[in-house]
């Protein structure tokens, strides 16, 4: 099992550099705590310029054990205040997701795609079994794929649908062979069946 739990960074205007500077920081600080920590920004698509922190965890008990480790840390506690005197960005989460299909690669693929849908609760289950059949069907491009659902988040009526990719042109080259991809399409009519896709974006590794 990976648990994955994720923060979300909007920068003020003029205030970037700083802003990647604290991210680094905290990802350095959680790290020493236990977590796997990747981070991205947004390049393309819902939230661009946005800082995204990963931290992943193999159970749910080692990531409340480092929560609580790395919370009391003299330099997590000293980072928090320094934000608070100095604010420079919009922080959300941490929110809390399982990976019910897929696990991240290593080493870390540079871009993700992420396609976030609604997902009626009644309907989790089935969109799930659709995840083999995408997974098969994305190999024959050399993409790793991955379901994650909420388990403490703002929204709990939702799946995250995660591609993979070497680089943009191999993105860009994958893209071209799944639009005109009938068995694509017949995959996508499917889950459309199921929930509705309300944002997606691209994220390249920092």
């Amino acid at each position: 099992m990976s648990v994955v739990a994720i923060r979300e960074v909007t920068p003020q205007l003029g205030k970037e550099e700083k802003v990647e500077n604290r991210i680094k920081r905290a990802a350095d600080i959680v790290s020493k705590h236990g977590a796997q920590t990747r981070l991205w920004k947004v390049a393309v698509g819902q939230g661009v310029g946005d800082y995204v922190m990963m931290s992943m965890y193999d159970s749910f008990s080692k990531g409340a054990t480092a929560f609580q480790s790395f919370s009391s840390d003299p330099d997590m506690i000293a980072l928090n205040k320094e934000r608070g005197a100095d604010p420079a960005a919009e922080l959300r989460g941490p929110n809390i997701y399982r990976m019910a299909y897929g696990t991240p690669t290593t080493p870390p693929r540079p871009i993700l795609v992420q396609r976030l849908y609604h997902m009626p609760r009644k309907n989790l289950a089935s969109a799930l079994a659709l995840a083999p059949e995408l997974d098969k069907l994305m190999q024959t491009q050399d993409v790793s794929i991955g379901v994650g659902v909420p388990i403490v988040a703002e929204d709990h009526e939702m799946i995250g649908i995660v591609y993979r990719f070497n680089s943009m042109d191999h993105w860009g080259k994958t893209l071209d062979a799944m639009v005109d991809n009938q068995e694509f399409t017949a995959l996508v009519e499917k889950a459309n069946a199921l929930g509705t896709i309300k944002s997606s974006r691209i994220l390249v590794s920092m």
